[in-house]
């Protein structure tokens, strides 16, 4: 090592020494420690699932949290950490305002010392604001490391003000706005509701009702105040208000994970084909360690849901990439997806998804898709990497691309609640109930459905998606 950097290595333990005993008795939030490869065991504890891990020597990686834009600490314990040869490398990575890397910092220390100090380590470093944060930690060299768990805090995340600050402006500036002259008769000021679904977001007021319960106990799920859930009743709620359902109704579902609806669906005489990416095809890795990736029938029944015999005689399989719908899938009742357009590879790929369903469609068929919508903002915004984030305006954009097409657009409504629960904003590392809007980097975000009704005859789609090398880059989106 060159004396520069030695003493910029001593430079930095001893800031974060001082920052470790000025953090003392502060709260730390606690993070999940396996995030970035969930299903992957840990090289250092054996946790995390019955995978190898595919990087070499990868003890833990923390997701990305937001920061509060001044100093950010995590904290690691490694319980019952022995050993004595080797390093722990700790590497803290940033993502930028606009979703780009923002660089990283690594520090090692020696596994002797780490067993000296109990197993507990804090790194700090000044943040910037809007950016977020992410801690990994990696084995250096011949290790004969060994700890019984992992567990991870973060200090300085950005608290709630920030996020409610923004979607306050929201509302103000564009959620609220009138509707453009020429979708005067398609975007209302409705309230959402599931007795009547129209084009919505997730609100507190759907899930207070008799029928989010009813649906629920359809679906076999207890009733939560989570936006997922709540996109699954949505769904529901939208096909049988609008005639989808009915004994030998055919259904298509792209994207389906291991989704309830198949079964269910399944056990009212519907016929449904459900599709996924296929297991080969690179993106479908990260689904499948997650356990958010369907390969089979056997893993779409639900044998409380349906019987046996009725689900695998009327549910097949086959595997859909979403970006290449095959032509043959045709003459559907109904097609839906949930929260899938949004991991296509740009804002484009997932409106014209949209487009190209309808034409797996009948004339009168309805098509049922959620997706992410930006609370933040009508002009920056996620685009073009895995996951993205609408904006209203394309909703409007899709909507004259529709309705140009001869499709009936459900009528959309920007309606974004009025109770306590709506404002609640949930920050990383996320909670499993009253979650219906949440901070996604710097933005605040929430699940919205859109309902289309195809028309007696379809044009071509507007726009096909296209593959360049520039959307295969992390840029925001004007």
């Amino acid at each position: 090592m060159s004396l520069k950097k030695l003493l910029s290595s001593r430079k930095q333990r001893f800031i974060n020494g001082l920052a470790a005993r000025a953090l003392r008795g502060r709260p730390f939030t606690a993070l999940p420690p396996f995030s970035f490869w969930s299903g992957h065991r840990s090289t250092l504890s054996g946790e995390g699932g019955e995978t190898g891990n595919p990087f070499s020597g990868s003890a833990f990686r923390t997701e990305f949290v937001p920061s509060s834009g001044e100093r950010i600490a995590f904290r690691v314990m490694l319980r019952d950490l022995t050993g004595i040869r080797g390093k722990l490398r700790l590497t803290l990575s940033s993502i930028d305002p606009d979703g780009k890397p923002g660089g990283e910092r690594s520090i090692d220390v020696s596994i002797k010392r780490l067993v000296g100090r109990g197993g507990k380590v804090i790194v700090t470093w000044p943040a910037k604001a809007d950016y977020a944060y992410s801690l990994g930690g990696t084995l250096i060299g011949a290790c004969d490391v060994d700890a019984t768990s992992i567990e991870i805090g973060v200090h300085g995340l950005q608290d709630q003000n920030s996020a409610h600050a923004r979607l306050r402006q929201a509302r103000e500036s564009f959620l609220e706005a009138p509707a453009p002259e020429d979708l005067e008769d398609i975007i209302v000021t409705t309230r959402a509701s599931l007795e009547q679904p129209i084009s919505q977001m997730c609100t507190a007021n759907q899930m207070e009702g008799a029928l989010f319960a009813e649906l629920c106990a359809q679906l076999g799920m207890h009733p939560s105040r989570h936006r997922k859930q709540w996109e699954f009743v949505y769904i529901l709620s939208a096909l049988r208000y609008y005639g989808a359902l009915r004994p030998g109704a055919r259904g298509l579902v792209f994207g389906v994970g291991m989704e309830m609806l198949p079964a269910h669906l399944a056990s009212l005489g519907c016929e449904i084909v459900a599709t996924d990416l296929p297991c080969g095809d690179d993106r479908a890795q990260l689904w499948q360690s997650s356990s958010q990736l369907s390969s089979s029938l056997r893993q779409l029944h639900h044998p409380a849901l349906c019987a046996e015999a009725d689900f695998f005689a009327r549910v097949s399989f086959r595997p859909v990439d979403m970006n290449a719908i095959p032509p043959e899938l045709t003459d559907y009742d109904f097609t839906w997806s949930s929260c899938a357009y949004e991991h296509l590879g740009s804002i484009e790929k997932g409106l014209a998804f949209f487009e190209n369903s309808l034409k797996c469609l009948r004339p009168g068929g309805i098509a049922v898709h959620t997706t992410e919508l930006n609370l933040s903002s009508n002009d920056d915004t996620l685009d073009n990497r895995g996951t993205v984030i609408f904006r209203r305006r394309d909703f409007e954009t899709l909507t004259r691309r529709l309705v140009e097409q001869g499709h009936e657009v459900i009528p959309i409504t920007f309606d974004t609640g009025d109770t306590e629960l709506d404002r609640v904003i949930d920050m990383p590392p996320y909670s499993a109930d009253a979650h219906l809007k949440l901070a996604l980097l710097r933005w605040v975000t929430t699940s919205f459905g859109m309902i289309v009704r195809k028309g007696p005859e379809s044009e071509p789609s507007a726009t096909e998606a296209k593959v360049s090398a520039d959307e295969r880059g992390f840029v925001l989106s004007k």
